[in-house]
């Protein structure tokens, strides 16, 4: 163990290495570890050293999960320990922050302390940190990549961390990086096969990502970001999953400030949501159909009300009841068939639109997505 204190970065690399893959081997040193681990990467400034050390934390995680270090028998271990004299990790750790630089070592002080002191449970104190890793230009990458394997195995399920990782790969600071390939890779596959946790942590990201994009500083990169690609690109991965209530949500988030971007994006891309006719109520059906009348109303483009027209069309077929029916049962049909109002009877009038019928991302659920050229 002495191996793992040297003041030589070499020697300390390969010392850390081989803990590692001991760890790997046995959970119980596993769970021993995971804390000295951490700190090294909060304390150590040698890069070699923090992207091997984050990369054994990653694959400790997904090997034996993130509820093996967070169960109540870790907890008794490490107050039992702590009543003791002082551990192996806390003296490798001493240790470690008196020989190395001092790559935020400040700052991983007052994190250790400030960690201390709150009670969180691990989950959300292991994600603050993975959010501090994706922040790190150092560390951006190999927590990118090793968050992704977490997620994809379902050892983690976290919407802001795929929010984060969202956003990074259409940030323009990562253009030409590796990094988008191994998102790109990572979303084109995450919520395939049903996955229904991975497509409810899609759907919870859905609308905290694109006001992020719309409400994104002047001095930010964001800014340089289509927010209604990015939302196009989050209802494709839904792969037509869209749930009637995030549909309600999204139509009563437009109806707030219908004219602002973060409405208008909404607004743009509120037909490409599908509503399961045989999984919805019609009360819901109903209710959609009424909210997105009231957004047509107040749409100020014309493309945008064509489209949300269409979309009117596809919801009345839906209704098995439409909110008009009983009138409709003590009068007499009209001689031509037709109704003010009618939104069927609207569509006639405008047979050029030709909304859903793009080359876009909605062709066939079951279709690869060319996610690379999404963010071109």
């Amino acid at each position: 163990m002495s191996g793992v204190i040297s003041e030589n970065e070499i020697v300390r690399h390969l010392a850390i290495k081989a803990l590692g893959y001991s760890c790997i081997l046995s959970k119980t040193l596993a769970k021993k570890y995971l804390v000295f681990f951490l700190q090294v990467v909060m304390v150590d400034n040698y890069t070699e050293i923090l992207e091997t050390t984050l990369k054994i934390i990653f694959d400790l995680l997904l090997v034996f999960g993130l509820e093996t270090f967070s169960d109540d028998d870790m907890t008794k271990k490490e107050s039992d320990d702590n009543k003791a004299n002082v551990s192996d990790e806390d003296l490798l750790a001493t240790k470690l922050e008196s020989t190395t630089l001092e790559r935020d070592q400040h700052e991983g002080e007052d994190n250790i302390s400030k960690n201390a002191k709150e009670s969180k449970p691990f989950e959300d104190q292991i994600v603050e940190k993975f959010k501090e890793f994706l922040d790190d230009e150092i560390l951006r990458n190999v927590a990118a990549e090793g968050i992704a394997k977490l997620m994809y195995n379902n050892r983690l399920v976290d919407a802001t961390l795929f929010s984060r990782m969202l956003l990074l790969w259409y940030n323009p600071t990562t253009e030409g990086d590796s990094l988008r390939h191994c998102l790109g890779m990572f979303f084109s596959t995450y919520g395939a096969n049903d996955n229904m946790e991975a497509l409810t942590v899609i759907e919870e990201a859905f609308f905290p990502t694109i006001q992020t994009i719309c409400d994104a500083p002047h001095v930010s990169p964001l800014l340089e970001i289509n927010p209604q690609r990015v939302a196009e690109l989050m209802l494709s991965l839904l792969r037509g999953y869209h749930n009637e209530q995030m549909i309600i949500k999204m139509c009563n988030e437009i109806l707030i400030n219908p004219r602002s971007s973060y409405g208008k994006c909404l607004t743009k891309v509120l037909h490409h949501c599908s509503v399961d006719g045989e999984r919805s109520s019609d009360a819901d059906i109903k209710l959609i159909h009424s909210l997105v009348m009231e957004i047509k109303e107040q749409a100020e483009h014309i493309s945008t009300k064509k489209a949300l027209l269409t979309y009117l069309g596809v919801l009345e077929t839906m209704v098995k009841k439409t909110p008009y029916s009983e009138d409709k049962e003590n009068k007499p049909p009209d001689h031509d068939g037709s109704q003010d109002g009618d939104v069927l009877s609207q569509m006639s009038d405008m047979s050029e639109v030709s909304v859903g019928r793009k080359k876009s991302l909605y062709a066939a659920p079951d279709q690869p997505l060319d996610l690379l050229d999404m963010i071109t």
